[in-house]
């Protein structure tokens, strides 16, 4: 007989992080390449039972357990190529300094509540980010798309490897359109906030001619196919020096008494308030690939744990300067700002000209990071311009042209999306992988089997058994610990929250109140 230790839950296996059994490719982990499952002729007493769940056998690759642990290939396999911490670091700090924290100073009506809601989105924020960590590591999926491929796929018995492709197409398309209706809003809120100068310096009506230019110009600056381009990587620093540049010139406005001028993005709809602008602000994405692409790096096994660490430091680092970039705008937003044209007033036009700025060399990064289009080899040999990229600027052109009321749905859907996908499927792929998927047991049989192969050196017998027991229900219990916590956030605080702001935004879109 074996005796089984119950992992508590799924993700118990993380618990090994730093220790011999932990380590991937070692002799005595359950994910060694070489004894992954069946271990007769190891002297380790902790084997991996096999599951026996049909359910459970779904499999989107047929080499994918030979693969995982070879350096190159699971480079070949990132989203994002390799990166260095600082430029992880960059993509992941951009996010929260878009168009919803510029949109911040413009709704906020109570200092009290908004702040309460400001420090909440934040604390969601760095909570969300790590729950999409922690899935990653333990599902060992470089995409949020995998991981809730993961999650989708698992409940279909005995799926086909083409039912599975199609699955997650629609994913990828799902999270491109999303993408695209982001850069599409950011756009047109560069427009909306640079238009009314140029239509005061040129006597033409001017708004297709400026769309279509600034369309030009995040064409070239977004030509690069990867996140690692030199290009990308200094244009998105340069949006964070451009929105600290119009934060300055935005205090500066109040604390000597002008007017700020009405907010940068007109077509507000009925699902934007302050709120929903706080949340807005601290929605992000691409975490799961950039933890990936810094993980990703070619180094020694025993460093994942240490690398794991490093880029929770890396996020909740970066979710405390954007806190601290944007608080300043809601300390002094405790007024809504009265609404009026931009007038002469060369301040405003630069506290304008610098939101449109940021805003508008944010797009690149988001824009490069939706994957390409499927354009057939042979149109692809007879053209060489990237028709991928020219397909995906059109229709980011051609959805800012929408007219008024089109653009407020879109602004609406955008912003349900974003939400939605920050706050509820992080908290969602988690209960269904560590509530309703079968855990993983480690067992410890009472007598290892000595094959004709192995010969093992004399020992004190259940030496090194009793060892081994201890450590494990020791790392257990202090797994058990920490997942504790975590389900607290889960079912507390991230998916009441979460649900409860999409019961509001289904009733509003439908004007039930």
């Amino acid at each position: 007989m074996a005796q089984v230790i119950s992992p508590g839950r799924r993700s118990s296996l993380d618990s090994l992080a730093g220790s011999p059994i932990a380590s991937p490719t070692s002799s005595a982990s359950p994910y060694s390449p070489t004894d992954s499952i069946f271990v007769r002729d190891s002297s380790s007493a902790l084997v991996l039972l096999p599951s026996q769940d049909e359910e459970d056998s779904f499999e989107f690759s047929s080499d994918e357990e030979h693969d995982d642990h070879d350096p190159q290939l699971e480079i070949a396999k990132l989203a994002i190529p390799p990166l260095p911490a600082a430029t992880v670091f960059l993509y992941l700090l951009a996010p929260y300094l878009r168009l919803g924290a510029i949109l911040l100073p413009s709704g906020i009506t109570s200092l009290k509540f908004g702040l309460v809601n400001f420090f909440v989105a934040a604390a969601l924020s760095a909570f969300s980010r790590n729950l999409w960590f922690l899935l990653a590591r333990y599902l060992r999926k470089n995409t949020a798309e995998d991981i809730f491929l993961e999650v989708i796929a698992k409940g279909i018995s005995r799926a086909k490897r083409r039912r599975s492709e199609r699955i997650r197409r629609l994913l990828l398309c799902i999270t491109g359109s999303l993408r695209i209706l982001i850069t599409s809003m950011y756009l047109r809120a560069s427009v909306d906030s640079i238009y009314p100068l140029l239509l005061e310096a040129l006597p033409v009506q001017t708004w297709l001619i400026t769309t279509l230019a600034l369309g030009l110009l995040i064409f070239v600056v977004s030509f690069p196919k990867s996140l690692a381009a030199k290009q990308v990587i200094c244009t998105t620093w340069l949006s964070i020096l451009l929105y600290t540049a119009w934060l300055a010139a935005a205090l500066y406005n109040r604390m000597t008494g002008t007017v700020i001028p009405s907010p940068i993005l007109v077509q507000h709809g009925v699902l934007w308030n302050s709120t929903t602008c706080i949340a807005f602000s601290f929605a992000t994405s691409l975490t799961v690939p950039l933890s990936a692409s810094l993980a990703g790096r070619p180094s020694t096994p025993s460093n994942k744990t240490g690398r794991g660490i490093y880029f929770q430091m890396l996020s909740i680092s970066s979710t405390i300067i954007a806190t601290l970039l944007i608080l300043p705008s809601i300390l002094t937003a405790s007024s809504p700002n009265a609404p009026g044209a931009l007038g002469s007033d060369m301040r405003n036009t630069i506290v304008h000209v610098l939101g449109a700025s940021s805003l508008l060399l944010s797009i690149p990064p988001v824009l490069v990071s939706i994957p390409p289009l499927p354009i057939p080899l042979a149109v692809r040999r007879i053209c060489k311009l990237d028709l991928s990229k020219a397909t995906l600027i059109f229709l980011v052109v051609l959805l800012s042209l929408a007219p008024p009321s089109m653009a407020t749905f879109l602004n609406d859907l955008t912003l349900f999306l974003a939400l939605g996908g920050n706050y509820f499927l992080p908290a969602l792929a988690h209960i269904t992988i560590h509530y309703f998927r079968r855990p993983i047991s480690i067992v410890i049989p009472h007598s290892v089997p000595n094959t004709p192969q192995t010969i093992h050196p004399p020992s004190p017998p259940h030496s090194a058994d009793a060892l081994l027991q201890r450590k494990e229900r020791l790392l257990q219990r202090r797994r058990l610990g920490r997942r504790v916590l975590w389900d607290v956030g889960v079912w507390l605080l991230l998916m009441p929250i979460s649900v409860f702001g999409m019961v509001w935004a289904g009733g509003r879109l439908v004007s039930k109140w």
